[in-house]
């Protein structure tokens, strides 16, 4: 666990500065520089291409991460693996340009009467399509390798960079609307060629032509694996992009602009739990085929107790000043607006975090078809739901039917852990950490408000800050963060005596 907590601690600290590059990105520059509408015709095209890339990549990357250790045992046999899943990902993608082509008509016929815009921007999706399904495999195969720094800077730094850079040109009139609609899916090119190259200059992207080197056995368990997981990833991505296309389709472009800002806002929470499970994911892989059940129990416990204190002090960070946030946003008046889904969608990706790696650990395991099952149910629950609830409750029910659908997924999924594995997250750390974000929230109303925004932010963040950390450590929640804490105060020059 070790190797897992430092090198989230790099990813963490990458993902972060990517969201403060991303935080500007959409709660100032996108607002001040584009209408509603041009948000919500970006944001729809983005979602649009991340909810098919599944549906091209056939369940390819979560192969990567299990077969990898399996198929490859030398650098040449690392080649012909990564070019047979850049081989099979192309095939993948041929497939799903065919069926799209054939339902094209019923597809694009969900957005004329409310976001007729979206319709002449089809073919880039699908470009933007084939370039995140490129970049899906080769990150996978980058987390097989251990290397998670690269690809974590690229597209939570890197990626935003150019876009806050794309942005500031239409603004000045270098780009026309449509050149800069273009230009988005042209940065994430880039990211995917400097991905490329940075794997090649490490020799690990040599794309051998033969698979001798390959444990050619497991190919037909891979291309099961790929086939059934394929469902199940699908369905996750359903759970997390659906809703955005929907309120376009429901809605309008404006109300999906307002929509996928707040969920924005609120995703922040979770990045904790990206950061943490790229590193997991891979050694759980190694830890099952070790047979290794204790190391796999270890990783479910700490990664939960860690990603939840993290996400707790995030979301209680947030909500307390949530009212800053949308005051320093310009045309804030219209995006507050989004405020419950901010709290919603957070308590929603908290929920989440609180159960741990459960869904990793079920892909990764024999009973990975179960997952298949779970998800295509919650699959089709959240897109009834939100046909229920979105022209009831507006953007707050796709909200809310996101939420239920994530709580309801991490309760099934630990059931189905503890009762197949008999393994579960939760200890009295975990009781410890929910009474000490509600004691810590609670205070977060007493701190009054000051005229100064910017003031206001600094000394409401720095009080539930200290409260809440001060609160963590004492109760030793986390024996990770605790060690975190010594180090800092020895890095200080001052000693920490730990009863440990």
């Amino acid at each position: 666990m070790g190797l897992v907590f430092r090198q989230s601690v790099f990813t963490t600290i990458i993902s972060y500065c990517g969201v403060a590059i991303g935080y500007i990105n959409l709660l100032y520059l996108y607002p001040k520089f584009l209408s509603p509408d041009q948000i919500g015709l970006m944001r729809t095209i983005q979602d649009a291409a991340i909810l098919f890339t599944p549906f091209a990549q056939f369940g390819l990357a979560q192969s990567i991460l299990r077969f990898y250790p399996r198929m490859v045992s030398n650098q040449e046999a690392s080649g012909s693996f990564i070019r047979l899943m850049l081989l099979l990902a192309l095939i993948g993608f041929g497939v799903f340009f065919v069926a799209f082509k054939i339902f094209e008509n019923s597809i694009l016929g969900y957005f004329e009467t409310n976001a007729q815009e979206i319709i002449g921007y089809s073919t880039l999706v699908l470009w933007l399509t084939l370039i995140l399904l490129i970049t899906a495999i080769l990150e996978a195969y980058s987390r097989s390798l251990l290397q998670t720094i690269v690809p974590n800077l690229l597209r939570e730094i890197v990626a935003r960079l150019l876009l806050a850079i794309l942005v500031t040109a239409y603004f000045l009139e270098y780009l026309s609307f449509n050149q800069f609609i273009i230009s988005t899916a042209l940065a994430y090119l880039f990211c995917l060629a400097i991905l490329a190259i940075y794997l090649a200059t490490q020799g690990q992207l040599k794309l051998n032509a033969s698979t001798q080197n390959l444990d050619r056995s497991e190919i037909p368990g891979l291309l099961k694996y790929s086939l059934l997981s394929f469902a199940g990833m699908a369905g996750l991505i359903i759970i997390g992009k659906v809703d955005s296309i929907m309120v376009s389709g429901l809605l309008g472009l404006s109300a999906n602009a307002v929509y996928t800002t707040a969920f924005y806002m609120a995703t922040v929470i979770e990045i904790p739990k990206r950061a943490l499970t790229q590193i997991a994911m891979p050694l759980i892989s190694r830890a099952f085929e070790k047979n290794d059940i204790q190391d796999i129990k270890t990783i479910y416990q700490k990664t939960s107790i860690n990603q939840f204190i993290v996400g707790g002090l995030i979301l209680i960070g947030i909500w307390a000043n949530l009212h800053n946030l949308f005051a320093l946003m310009p045309n804030g008046d219209i995006y507050k607006a989004g405020e419950w889904v901010v709290i919603i969608i957070g308590l929603g990706k908290l929920t989440d975090m609180l159960f741990g790696p459960n869904s990793e650990i079920i892909v990764l395991s024999k009973y990975y078809s179960f997952n298949i099952v779970l998800i295509l149910v919650l699959a089709f629950t959240i897109i009834a739901a939100n046909n229920l609830l979105i022209p009831i409750y507006g953007i707050n029910g796709a909200a809310i039917g996101s939420a239920i659908a994530l709580v309801l997924f991490n309760m099934l999924k630990y059931a189905f852990v503890a009762f197949k594995l008999k393994m579960q997250p939760f200890n009295m750390a975990t009781f410890y950490v929910v009474v000490i974000g509600a004691v810590t929230a609670w205070i977060s109303t007493l701190i009054p408000r000051l005229d100064s925004v910017f003031i206001d932010i600094i000394i409401r963040s720095i009080v539930i800050t200290l409260i809440y950390a001060s609160l963590i450590v004492l109760a030793k929640a986390s024996p990770d963060g605790n060690k975190v804490f010594q180090r800092a105060l020895v890095f200080v020059g001052l000693k920490f005596k730990s009863d440990e």
